[in-house]
């Protein structure tokens, strides 16, 4: 009895563990910055924050409205990697030509900037995951 007993915890938490999995989709990674910049702890990829036309990610709700109050303060905070993390792109990275603000894409997290559209185009046939703006 103690057996079976057993087996049907150990079942239901594989199951429980797959529901969450499943429901939860792929986990994707920022790819700026990977510390919260308000409160150090690890970044959650739906909380995040524009400056100076890059993505920051947080870790709350909470933090996202703080960064807004003060973004150079926070920004200032943060590791000298993570600053160079949320850089916007200043090449097409396809052309090596300046960029156009107005044209970019969002892929993996980040936004990329481009000189053109047919850059953007280019960029999006080797890039499946880049999403128009």
């Amino acid at each position: 009895m103690r057996r079976i007993t057993t087996a049907l915890f150990v079942l239901m938490m594989l199951a429980g563990a797959i529901v969450n999995a499943a429901s939860d989709g792929p986990t994707k990674k920022a790819v700026t910055n990977k510390n919260c910049p308000v409160s150090g702890g690890p970044v959650v990829e739906k909380y995040r924050a524009e400056y100076k036309g890059q993505y920051v990610y947080l870790c709350c709700e909470g933090c996202v409205n703080e960064f807004n109050k003060n973004p150079e303060a926070f920004v200032a905070k943060m590791s000298k990697e993570d600053q160079e993390a949320i850089k916007a792109n200043t090449v097409c990275p396809v052309s090596g030509e300046p960029i156009d603000t107005k044209l970019w894409v969002e892929d993996e997290g980040r936004k990329v900037y481009f000189c053109c559209e047919h850059c953007v185009e280019k960029y999006k046939k080797d890039h499946p995951t880049a999403k128009s703006n």
